[in-house]
């Protein structure tokens, strides 16, 4: 090959050399974005779920049964980790836990009974209705402190960069 074609090859090749990369930069970044969005999209499928179909399971805190518990959907989802929405039935008296944190959003609805919840600070008492929301680390907790038991549903999740 004559030395000027020669030049003139290396000089297309220096200019296209950033714009191959780039392309090829972005057809690494799609592939594994398509990759983690199809991961995400299969953990948690659209549906109903009945009250029916969830195993209502035994619920101990310090070495004593309080109530039973159980999980409608429970996974990562294509927006969020941590996902879960579930049932408690609460003994009266009782309480699942004492306050806690966690990284998680929750609300708590309840369905039937009377209680305090404990809130960032607040103890508000509940009953049919009452709907409590906490955003992540906030301090929160639940007392059943009727002669029947109270019973809620919760949904917790946390944010894609939670993990």
């Amino acid at each position: 090959m004559p030395p000027s074609r020669l030049a003139t090859l290396r000089r297309r090749l220096l200019i296209a050399a950033p714009s191959v990369l780039a392309l090829s930069l972005a057809i690494g970044w799609a592939t594994r974005e398509a990759a983690f969005a199809k991961e995400r999209a299969d953990a948690i499928a659209s549906q109903t779920v009945n009250l029916a179909q969830v195993k209502m399971e035994p619920f101990s805190y310090e070495n004593r049964k309080v109530g039973a518990a159980g999980a409608y959907v429970s996974g990562d989802t294509p927006a969020s980790t941590k996902f879960i929405t579930g049932r408690f039935v609460l003994e009266p008296g009782q309480t699942p836990h004492k306050p806690h944190t966690h990284a998680e959003e929750e609300v708590m609805i309840v369905e039937t009974g009377t209680g305090e919840i404990f809130c960032d600070g607040k103890t508000t008492k509940v009953g049919p209705g009452s709907v409590m929301y906490t955003t992540p680390n906030a301090p929160h907790g639940i007392v059943n402190t009727g002669e029947k038991p109270l019973i809620f549903y919760f949904v917790k999740w946390a944010g894609v960069a939670s993990k």
